[in-house]
């Protein structure tokens, strides 16, 4: 009986995985043209903001360890 079952899940897992998989793909993919033009907007807002960050704000990193170069 158990040599049967194993038979079965042997066979079934990879038939469910292959579904799993292939479903994931079909609902992940792309999106709709309004979605991906309000995606590339926030992206282009987000990279604005950044660059005014950092000309306001100076981000240099001053090495404080008494041996220049080394990492933590």
């Amino acid at each position: 009986m158990a040599g049967g079952l194993w038979s079965v899940l042997t066979i079934l897992g990879p038939i469910l995985l292959i579904g799993v998989i292939a479903w994931a793909m079909l609902r992940n993919r792309g999106g709709t043209k309004r979605e991906v033009d309000r995606a590339e907007h926030g992206a282009a807002d987000l990279r604005h903001d950044l660059d005014a960050d950092a000309a306001v704000t100076d981000h240099t990193v001053t090495n404080t360890d008494d041996r220049p170069g080394s990492r933590l």
